[in-house]
């Protein structure tokens, strides 16, 4: 008996090619999630070696046949009897391929050192293997970056009950594994430098300090760190903020940031110039039932009009004039915009500086009963449709469209953008216009360098039932993404609520605690598993891969960076500061 085995294969028990318990020896102690292995020799004389993973673990008295028995039995030791532990393994490989069951009673070890890299695939990993988490003896559990970087599959989807399954948590640390620790950015290769993420931050001001070291982080959290090869976390350190402008106030007015605990973060919005040539009214339309009307039609006849009458407004950056006289005789939208017209004076039309000064201009051009004929010649009623619904977008949105906003540049490795005060269309709009920015950039480009999108609620912006532009944009992502180079990090709190290209595409498919009413929805994981996942904690997740044919359960370190103000720490460049502040005092 070595120091390693645990007991033996049942042989009362079935022997099957995907499972078999094993007998537990005595003095065992065995968890679920432990690795194990396996060996036999089969006639021809060949080795054969079996890995599992434990699903579950079960006891009882042998000779027990009534309650009271157990007490003669264990305690008073009146009636003979025996007590039996015994646990359910799951086959994770056989090397060589060989579908053959295991031996029955053949002994049980555990895997470690490189029986646990054969068990977790580790030497089939060849494009290199990032580590996703943990188990519970603080050893890595990896994943294949080749499923992750768009080589052979990418995105990543998680999903689980709000607040509770750690979701975005455990999508930052995702990020971090990729973009701050030595490993991954030697696994992104030369193009690493020029990786970037964009974070959308949907949930108070969270995301806007992770540039700040968490205070929280202790000597336990370190050494969770230090499994995963990093001895010295700390916050993202290239990132950049930006936040959305406060409602109101024309376009002369100073703009006023939304958030509170991020005053130097730049504001963004859109200007006139860009909102028109990007061709973002379309995601002003973002319902379901808005595409596939009338009403949709006109906006893409209107998205046209407006690029071909549109002029750039002289000694005013962002403004335009909408002028009689189109400078493109084309219809067609991607023609209009591939030049940019001369710049005329404020005389030559009608001025747009903000989105209120653009409602101006389209309630006469799109008038059936003006000159201009916008409509598409549709109906009246299909018309006032038509501007009720961009009406109604005003005090919505109204106030990221202006001059003076800042556009949002992918300047450093993770760029974070607040839409968390915004109405939800706005948050569509937002979500919308940078995300099919990015997309359509990396168009034509080659695969790398790559570009993540991390965004939670995704059934807001993907939903499973209807139509619509920003449904369609991801779900071209998630079919077309990883060849481009465009990789989705998406959260949400039930899988069936999203779009199924969007939840089936991804690689990496991870879930954190489940709904007892959900967990039905997660084919991929065992019935064992998707039981379990209604009892995870914050921290623990379950994650499955192509690589490896049997989900494994995981767990994340505590975050080193800041996920709130609350939660911020002074830099080492702030403690001097306020070091020489105090002293000055």
């Amino acid at each position: 008996m070595t120091d390693l085995q645990i007991g033996a294969i049942d042989g009362a028990a079935e022997l099957t090619t995907r499972g078999f318990e094993v007998v537990l020896d005595d003095s065992a102690t065995v968890q679920l999630d432990d690795l194990i292995v396996t060996r036999q020799e089969l006639p021809s004389g060949e080795e054969v070696a079996h890995y599992g993973i434990v699903t579950e673990q079960t006891g009882r008295i042998e000779g027990a046949e009534l309650p009271s028995d157990t007490r003669h039995i264990a305690l008073a030791k009146t009636m003979p009897g025996q007590v039996s532990r015994c646990v359910e393994v799951s086959v994770l490989r056989t090397v060589p391929e060989k579908w053959v069951a295991p031996a029955p009673g053949g002994l049980v070890e555990r895997a470690i050192g490189s029986d646990r890299e054969a068990a977790l695939f580790l030497d089939q990993m060849a494009g290199g293997r990032l580590a996703i988490g943990f188990d519970q003896d603080l050893q890595p559990i990896y994943g294949d970056f080749d499923f992750m970087n768009g080589v052979q599959g990418g995105h990543v989807s998680i999903s689980g009950i709000s607040g509770v399954a750690a979701k975005t948590s455990y999508a930052l640390f995702l990020l971090y594994m990729m973009l701050e620790s030595e490993h991954g950015r030697a696994l992104l290769g030369p193009a690493a430098a020029q990786t970037r993420a964009l974070v959308f931050n949907v949930k108070g001001e969270d995301l806007l300090h992770l540039d700040k070291p968490h205070r929280g982080l202790t000597d336990e959290h370190r050494e969770q760190w230090a499994a995963l090869g990093i001895p010295e976390p700390g916050p993202f350190r290239s990132a950049d903020f930006f936040v959305s402008p406060a409602p109101g106030g024309e376009e002369t007015d100073q703009l006023v940031s939304s958030a509170q605990s991020r005053q130097d973060a730049p504001i963004y919005g859109w200007t006139p110039e860009r909102f028109i040539r990007e061709g973002l009214l379309r995601f002003c339309f973002t319902d379901a039932d808005d595409r596939g009307t009338q009403v949709g039609f006109v906006e893409q006849v209107v998205r046209a009009e407006l690029a071909r009458h549109a002029y750039p407004l002289e000694n005013a950056p962002g403004a335009v004039v909408i002028c009689d006289d189109p400078h493109s005789s084309s219809k067609t939208f991607e023609r209009i915009v591939s030049h940019r017209p001369q710049e005329k004076a404020a005389g030559d039309g009608q001025v747009v500086r903000n989105f209120y000064d653009l409602l101006d201009v389209l309630e006469t051009r799109v008038d059936l009963d003006g000159p201009y004929q916008w409509s598409g010649n549709t109906q009246q009623g299909t018309v006032m449709a038509f501007l009720r619904r961009l009406m109604a977008l005003a005090p919505r949105l109204g106030h990221l469209i202006r001059v003076g906003v800042e556009s949002v540049e992918l300047r450093k490795a993770v760029t974070v953008v607040d839409i968390h005060g915004l109405h939800e269309s706005a948050q569509r709009f937002v979500v919308g216009a940078l995300v099919s920015r990015v997309f359509e950039e990396k168009q034509g480009t080659g695969r790398l360098p790559l570009r993540f999108v991390m965004l939670d609620e995704l059934n807001k912006y993907a939903p499973r039932e209807g139509h619509g532009p920003l449904r369609e944009l991801f779900v071209d992502i998630a079919e077309r993404g990883r060849s481009l180079g465009v990789l989705l990090i998406g959260c949400q709190q039930a899988a069936g609520r999203v779009a199924e290209p969007v939840v089936r595409q991804p690689a990496l498919k991870i879930c954190g605690r489940l709904d007892a009413t959900e967990a039905a929805e997660y084919r991929f994981l065992s019935a064992e598993l998707r039981e379990r996942a209604t009892r995870f904690l914050p921290g623990t997740m379950v994650c499955s891969q192509p690589r490896i044919p049997v989900p494994i359960p995981l767990r994340f370190p505590f975050p080193s960076y800041a996920t709130n103000s609350g939660d911020a720490d002074l830099t080492p460049e702030e403690r001097v500061e306020a070091a020489a502040a105090l002293k000055a005092l």
